[in-house]
């Protein structure tokens, strides 16, 4: 789009960059678009869909004070309109607003804000929640966020989420009435930096808990355990009945200290359970990439050996790579989990009739949330910082691209273990 403008009180196209001169912004170029509501971005979400993340938006909004009561919201087709959405997408985050006593609508007359905290006269204070530049827009920051959020608004708090100045020196971050106001209390950050000034130190700052990658250098910090997920993912195919379980590396859309964590995770199990890594194939894997012609490649090297020496499961390295193979799997006439089980960290479902879902390990969100809040009264209780690290365990996600191991026919052992039975009998052992 080279240029154009539309209902200036929202936004202007100038090219490809986008001024803000009101509520809304779109920002588009040939290849994707960007929706902008408030500043926070809106994007494609797996776990999160755009009218639940306008709802957040609104609810931040509302809880922050951009309107004050019986002051009128910006009308839901005039904001479909400008973000160029359906009318539906955004009346679902109008209704569940007004189920949850924010707003109340009056028909054609628009919809008014009813009350800044529903459940409660008055809020009992913030918790600041500190993101990067490069974090802003991220579908697991905007997780966290939203997750923060919810588990807040539970103990009568507000969230206000801040980005990061490049330029602000660190002790101003956390001193109260420095970057969040003075009515935060304390911060959760979710991106890693070293604090010269520790809460208890210094009056005026506020405490802090980090909740971010296992292998970033701060504390106090939440995390999940990720190489302990991978062992687990690892173990389970072993449990049922796999015995050639090879790991393929995704070396391109990630940190390589979280790529080191999934890969050592994967090779303490097998050793573990006395079966041999394929280090050969974890290092060809590194140089693939998840479109569909690399992908396709490093698939026929995974099935093209025969069946006594063939892997029967793949533990991917990133949730990108599993879906990748689950997804050119089957135009290579590969049954996925019939031929091949397919295990990585998170989950997601797969496009085509059913909607399968990706066998992975999912953090529990909302329980390290609950911990950094926790972790922040602790430290004003004892007035003073720690330096406590939490390793939080993932959940397993059944879903579809696990089965037990069976041995083809005329093949009594094609690279399992004999276990027997069904998935369900495997899963209970």
């Amino acid at each position: 789009m080279a240029r154009a403008s539309f209902h200036r009180k929202f936004f202007v196209f100038r090219g490809r960059e986008c001024i803000d001169a009101g509520a809304v912004s779109y920002r588009c170029s040939s290849m994707s678009k960007t929706r902008i509501l408030f500043g926070k971005k809106i994007v494609p979400h797996h776990m999160l869909n755009f009218s639940g993340q306008i709802y957040d938006i609104l609810v931040g909004e509302i809880e922050l004070g951009r309107w004050k009561i019986n002051d009128r919201l910006p009308g839901v087709m005039n904001l479909a309109k400008e973000l160029q959405f359906g009318t539906k997408t955004v009346q679902s985050a109008y209704d569940r607003l007004k189920q949850e006593g924010y707003v109340r609508s009056l028909g054609y007359r628009g919809t008014y804000l009813n009350s800044l905290h529903p459940r409660a006269r008055t809020a009992d204070g913030k918790v600041g929640v500190l993101v990067s530049e490069e974090q802003t827009g991220q579908p697991l920051i905007l997780w966290y966020e939203h997750v923060i959020s919810q588990c807040a608004r539970r103990k009568n708090l507000v969230a206000e989420v801040k980005v990061l100045p490049a330029r602000m020196a660190v002790g101003e971050v956390t001193r109260k009435g420095g970057l969040f106001g003075e009515d935060v209390t304390g911060i959760i950050s979710l991106t890693p930096f070293r604090m010269p000034v520790r809460f208890g130190d210094a009056d005026g700052a506020l405490p802090i808990v980090f909740l971010c990658a296992p292998f970033e250098r701060c504390a106090p910090k939440v995390c999940a355990d990720v190489r302990d997920a991978y062992y687990d993912l690892t173990a389970r195919l072993i449990r049922y009945g796999h015995s050639r379980v090879v790991f393929s590396e995704d070396a391109g859309d990630q940190d390589s200290r979280q790529t080191k964590m999934h890969r050592d995770g994967y090779l303490e199990a097998m050793k573990d359970h006395g079966l041999p890594a394929d280090r050969d194939f974890i290092k060809a894997s590194r140089e693939v990439r998840n479109d569909l012609a690399s992908v396709a490649k490093h698939l026929k090297s995974i099935v093209r050996p025969k069946i006594s020496r063939r892997p029967t499961a793949v533990v991917a390295g990133s949730l990108g790579r599993g879906m990748a193979l689950a997804r050119v799997a089957p135009l290579h006439n590969i049954v996925i989990p019939d031929d091949l089980s397919v295990v990585t960290i998170g989950s997601d479902r797969l496009e085509g009739p059913g909607g399968r879902q990706i066998t992975g390990m999912l953090p529990d969100f909302d329980h390290m949330v609950e911990m950094c809040l926790t972790m922040l009264d602790q430290q004003k209780a004892d007035g003073k910082s720690n330096f406590t690290k939490i390793h939080v365990r993932m959940h397993f996600l059944p879903g579809d691209t696990i089965r037990a191991y069976k041995p083809k026919a005329g093949h009594p052992d094609g690279g399992g273990i004999k276990s027997g039975g069904t998935r369900e009998q495997a899963t209970r052992r």
